[in-house]
């Protein structure tokens, strides 16, 4: 009886082996590998911490107390690449241009006193008329006059 192989024909394309890519890369690889250990929890006495191999994929030690930057962050003397002094806009309207006011236009002046004077007459009138109206209505119905309109 013959195989299934047999019966099939040859392949056209490259066979794909992940083996065979694994042992290309290990033969072109260097000759020598610094290859650091950071020592088991218990034994890490008198051990610290200093190279970027030393943390691996990231993440400090919290049992040994030095400063430690793992893959750089916080350190000294290097440049930041974070966002915390880049403008965001979250909104389509901060994209769009403000209006540029002149600085001579009259709503945007300081009222001259005649002016302050008005406003605060108008605004303490407004509040005695508020209050004289809770008044009255606290008072008792017989003793409340009537308010004029």
């Amino acid at each position: 009886m013959a195989s299934l192989s047999s019966l099939l024909p040859a392949p056209t394309q490259q066979v794909w082996d992940r083996d065979d890519e694994r042992k290309a890369k290990r033969v072109g690889s260097a000759l020598v590998v610094s290859q650091t250990s950071v020592p088991p929890y218990g034994q890490r006495k008198g051990w610290v911490p200093r190279a970027e191999e030393d943390f691996g994929d990231g993440g400090a030690f919290p049992e040994i107390h030095v400063a430690q930057y793992p893959l750089g962050m916080g350190a000294r003397g290097k440049e930041s690449t974070s966002n915390a002094l880049a403008i965001i806009y979250s909104k389509l309207t901060d994209l769009l241009p403000s209006e540029v006011l002149a600085e001579d236009d009259p709503t945007l002046q300081k009222p001259d006193d005649e002016d302050i004077q008005d406003i605060t007459e108008k605004t303490k009138l407004a509040l005695e008329k508020l209050t004289n109206a809770k008044i009255s209505a606290a008072m008792p119905v017989k003793a409340a006059p009537k308010a004029v309109s």
